[in-house]
């Protein structure tokens, strides 16, 4: 066991000199920031910090900022060795106040055993932990041995001599030995793992219809009277668009507005010589060989007894499901029948010559374009729009086929229509509505931000109200979801309860409850009802002692020297959120504001046709922030509040879309399973929780020391810090900085 904490603590390290330096990173983001040489450390004095009257020197600093695992810029090293002898110290401190002492046989003896400490933990140099870092010899037979060149080369390259590393390994140890005080103070029960275990495993499947708000824009028709409405009704948004957007309206290069007319090439449709051609394929009877014809004979009067006779077996709900099936066929057919007579657009020398003629009365002022292409586009968006494009650059209009913004490029000043283009596509007129250029007002834009901030504002309330609906209507009528919707693939089988017993379920589910009551939150604090010793959890703010905890990357256990007395005792209580070992949460609903419909008015016909959504299923799958397909705070409602085939009672929004959530089937884990994995369950658990002990513990004791002024690191060091041109900046470190 004590091996095993030695290499868990040694392998978590590198997550530890990860989060110091992402901490100090994050608080002191400097690019230019640079040292001024000499390793980092130039102080006028011996003294680097003082911890509580403890005076850490060069030396200590030395092997603290120059190791290789304190990578980085100069001051980043020197923030992180900083840090680094702050935690040590503390936890030496510590140790000293409970007698535990290190002898400098132990300190020889852990050297050739090749362990380096540092900020309280075992590293071991023998290319385990770090290729590079490796004091040993190793041989053809498996075996090793020490060597001493290459501990000398190690501790030169810290800058120290060895009987000053010897030193600092002295007080490293001790450090370690407290370190593992605390861990071993930690305890983790079957009953405990099992929860969890369950918390993690538990799997659900459930069912999916999102609204998307692209739907309904793709199918808008907006008018120009509803760009009207909407600036009268939401003025204040088109302002405050235009004022964050204002630099895009100066000094705009050259645009143009434009409308335009499409008609679509007409598709060749299928004509009834085509279809008699495709018959004509199909062999006619008196054609077909003798063979055949026997073989496509009636069946005998016996036969046609016998299934008669299956036919009165049919019960009504069975002819009824026939007939249901024989009338969405045949719906299904004259809808495939009309859609195969439909042939959009026209013939394209047809197609020319109305364009032709519709730009011969625009252009002699008998009709508006906007008129015209109501009455002629065969889209049906610029049908409802008059063919507003709206303004488009005058070197590039992107108008979809580059004929077609070629020709507006070569339009002249004067000139407001191009001619008719003829493409592969179809045929286009593009009409010039107006010109702008250079610094553009308010008014010279409201019209063109009131419709796209519509667009947006309408398509997620129109989504958003069918959302609701389909709620409403789910609600009223008692309907699962795949009873108003098309499901787009058949759901698997429903997760069981594989290998539990209705009396151990009902024992689970008693435990979590329990658990839920006991723990509920996310967040908390460590009562220390002894001096140092962590023995209970508490929710934030009912009491606990030491003050806030918080989770983050650190240890998860310390080392002891053989033969040493590093023990504790107590019990450890869960760390939720510390390294993935966190107490199942309460079930509780999340705090999200209901859904509503707006004030604002959708007119009949602003929106085309939007394609129905689908019935999703997903799952099976486990517990975790953000489950596929839905919002964060849907995994607590799946997993804790819904029961089966119930469906949330909320519309809830999920990546801009707005979703109706089933749940359909809840698995528990094989027990099987979690006997096998019990034993490494408890230990992954009980080092996530010793983790968050050392952590909380290490916080709370240094913010202390911070606040009486008993922790000081040398000015001149932190004062070293310059800019890119080697200007003098004050330093933005601050002590425990890296504390989480």
């Amino acid at each position: 066991m004590l091996e095993n904490m030695r290499r868990q603590g040694a392998s978590i390290f590198i997550y530890l000199i990860f989060g110091i330096l992402v901490a100090i990173f994050v608080i002191n983001i400097n690019p230019g920031q640079k040292g001024s040489g000499g390793g980092g450390c130039s102080t006028s004095s011996n003294l680097v910090v003082e911890v509580d009257g403890s005076k850490v020197t060069k030396t200590a600093y030395h092997v603290a900022y120059s190791n290789q695992l304190n990578q980085g810029r100069s001051s980043q090293r020197t923030h992180t060795a900083l840090e680094l002898l702050i935690r040590r110290e503390l936890l030496a401190q510590a140790a000293a106040e409970r007698g535990i002492r290190v002898t400098e046989e132990l300190v020889d003896d852990e050297i050739k055993k090749g362990n380096f400490f540092l900020g309280g933990h075992r590293i071991p140099l023998d290319g385990s932990f770090r290729p590079e870092l490796d004091l040993f010899d190793h041989h053809d037979d498996s075996t090793r041995t020490w060597n001493y060149a290459k501990f000398k080369q190690w501790v030169n390259g810290l800058d120290v001599s060895i009987a000053g590393y010897k030193d600092e390994q002295t007080r490293g140890i001790q450090a370690s030995l407290m370190q593992e005080l605390l861990v071993n103070s930690v305890q983790v029960s079957r009953e405990e793992a099992l929860a969890d275990y369950l918390h993690k495993s538990t799997t659900v499947v459930y069912d999916v219809v999102t609204f998307s708000p692209a739907a309904y824009r793709s199918a808008m028709r907006l008018t120009d009277a509803d760009i009207e409405r909407y600036l009268a009704s939401h003025e204040d948004d088109v302002k405050a668009r235009y004022k964050s957007d204002e630099r895009t309206y100066k000094d705009v290069k050259p645009q143009l507005k434009l409308r335009q007319i499409f008609i679509a090439k007409a598709e060749p449709a299928a004509t009834l010589d085509d279809k008699k051609a495709g018959d004509d394929t199909k062999p006619a009877d008196d054609k077909k060989p003798a063979d055949l014809k026997a073989a496509e004979k009636p069946a005998p009067d016996d036969k046609k007894t016998d299934d008669k006779k299956t036919d009165d077996k049919k019960t009504d709900a069975d002819k009824k499901a026939a007939d249901k099936k024989a009338a969405d066929k045949k719906a299904a057919d004259k809808k495939a029948a009309g859609a195969a007579k439909k042939v959009p657009g026209l013939p394209i020398e047809e197609a020319k010559a109305k364009l032709e003629a519709a730009r011969a009365a625009v252009a002699t002022g008998k009709t508006k374009f906007a008129d015209a292409a109501k009455d002629l586009s065969t889209d049906d968006a610029m049908k409802a729009n008059g063919g507003d494009v709206g303004w488009r650059s005058a070197d590039n209009a992107q108008l979809g086929e580059k004929a077609v913004s070629d020709a507006v490029k070569a339009m002249k000043p004067d000139e407001t229509m191009t001619p008719v283009i003829v493409t592969d596509q179809g045929a286009y007129l593009i009409f010039v509505e107006g010109r702008r250029e250079k610094d553009l007002s308010y008014d010279q834009v409201k019209h063109e931000i009131a419709a796209e901030l519509a667009r947006d504002t309408w398509s997620k309330e129109a989504a958003k109200r069918a959302a609701l609906t389909a709620l409403a209507d789910a609600t009223k009528d008692k309907k699962q979801l795949d009873q108003l919707f098309e499901r787009e693939a058949e759901p698997a089988g429903t997760p069981s309860n594989q290998g539990i017993t209705p009396e151990q379920m009902q024992q689970i589910q008693e435990q979590l409850r329990q658990q839920r009551e006991q723990h509920g939150g996310d967040e908390g604090a460590l009562e220390v009802e002894t001096k140092d010793v962590p023995v209970a959890w508490k929710a934030e703010g009912d009491g606990g002692g030491g003050g806030s905890a918080t989770t983050g990357s650190g240890s998860a256990s310390g080392s002891a020297a053989p033969g040493s007395a590093a023990t504790g005792s107590g019990s450890g209580s869960a760390a939720p959120g510390a390294g993935g070992a966190s107490t199942p949460p309460a079930a509780e609903k999340p705090a999200v504001a209901l859904l509503t419909p707006s004030n604002d008015t959708l007119r009949p016909g602003l929106f085309g046709d939007v394609p129905k959504p689908k019935v999703v299923k997903y799952g099976p799958v486990a517990r975790a922030p953000q489950l596929p397909g839905v919002g964060k705070e849907l995994t607590a409602v799946l997993f804790d509040q819904l029961s089966q085939n119930m469906i949330a009672d909320r519309v809830y929004e999920s990546e801009g879309s707005y979703v109706l959530v089933q749940l359909t089937g809840k698995g528990q884990p094989k027990m099987d399973d979690f006997d096998k994995q019990a034993p490494e369950l408890i230990s992954q658990m009980r080092a996530a929780r010793a983790q968050f002990v050392v952590e909380d513990w290490l916080k709370v004791r240094c913010n202390a020391l911070v606040k009486d002024g008993k922790i000081k690191p040398a000015a001149d060091l932190l004062g070293q810090e310059t800019d890119d041109k080697g200007n003098k900046m004050p330093s933005t470190y601050h002590p425990c900085m890296s504390f989480h």
